[in-house]
């Protein structure tokens, strides 16, 4: 489960954690994702710091091959300054003075070694879950590059849809989301058939489903308590319950709807039983889901066959 205990949400909430999930809420390029017995802070969909609970503390890390060779000695410098044990509120102070310059070293990074896909989920988590239109969307993500064992599977973004017209009730469709951006993106070893492949078998075992619905509603849960959501609330609402046919997005992004390569797999694949399957299409641009944006694999083959013209 990817869920973290009590005892760090309130570090995170409201103890010595507290001014990094500030600074995580006052930062649009910032995301926090939870990670069971460790959290992670991404930009850019890279990891600017990964917190992870020990006995007695915390323990901080910033991977070191972002700077790899190439970084002014400074920057070198920097990085031993930083202490690997936060105990105390102080030691937080300093990690978060450095994320300037941290983030300096990663932009470095992406320029020579771009990871756009990674940089675009973040992107989707947070237009849908913290800009001023996440209440208006219809789709919450509440973790990203998901990695379970053989059974759970492995997505690229995981989370629930909850529609407009029942957001009195907090009941709630599990979604996974595949992104490929590209066109080069779509096929070889980790290409569209594979990703479908791969989650046929993870949803349709049940206890995984059940396990995943379980996770969905935490990471909602401690999310929220984080002032990392943003939706408005009802008098009556007690939180998600997360259960039904799971859906299953695909989100390509900057894909040439004229690719023949496109087509060509769109056409090859089969209509899954153990899953609702569906394609984002923008209304008037952005990364705002809503219900309305998802079309059947039908209407999808529709569309291609018309830009094809």
């Amino acid at each position: 489960m990817r869920a973290i205990c009590e005892e760090f949400l309130h570090d995170l909430k409201s103890g010595m954690l507290c001014h990094l999930t500030k600074r995580v809420r006052e930062d649009d390029t910032l995301m926090l994702a939870l990670r069971g017995t460790s959290i992670k802070i991404y930009y850019r969909g890279g990891n600017l710091m990964k917190i992870e609970q020990k006995l007695g503390g915390y323990r901080a890390e910033f991977d070191k091959n972002y700077a790899g060779k190439s970084a002014p000695a400074e920057q070198i410098e920097l990085l031993g300054t930083l202490p690997t044990c936060l105990g105390t509120e102080a030691d937080c102070q300093i990690w978060l003075k450095s994320f300037p310059h941290l983030k300096e070293i990663m932009n470095r990074h992406h320029a020579e070694y771009p990871k756009l896909e990674r940089e675009f989920q973040q992107l989707v988590a947070w237009e849908n879950n913290r800009s001023r239109n996440a209440n208006e969307t219809e789709y919450f993500i509440t973790d990203i590059e998901y990695a379970g064992d053989a059974r759970s599977g492995r997505f690229d973004m995981v989370g629930l849809r909850w529609p407009a017209s029942g957001r009195r009730t907090g009941q709630c469709t599990p979604v996974f989301i595949e992104m490929k951006y590209g066109d080069g993106a779509l096929g070889g070893t980790a290409g569209l058939h594979k990703h479908l492949a791969d989650l046929s078998g993870a949803l349709c075992n049940q206890k995984s489903r059940t396990d995943l619905n379980e996770m969905i509603e935490q990471q909602f849960r401690q999310l929220d308590q984080l002032g990392l959501l943003r939706f408005n609330r009802s008098t009556t609402f007690s939180g998600v319950k997360v259960s039904g046919t799971p859906e299953v997005i695909i989100l390509l992004a900057n894909t040439n709807p004229r690719s023949k390569k496109l087509r060509t797999i769109v056409s090859s694949i089969d209509q899954p039983t153990e899953f609702e399957l569906g394609f984002f299409v923008a209304r008037f641009a952005g990364y705002g889901l809503h219900k309305d944006c998802v079309v059947g694999l039908a209407e999808f083959r529709a569309l291609l066959d018309r830009a094809k013209l």
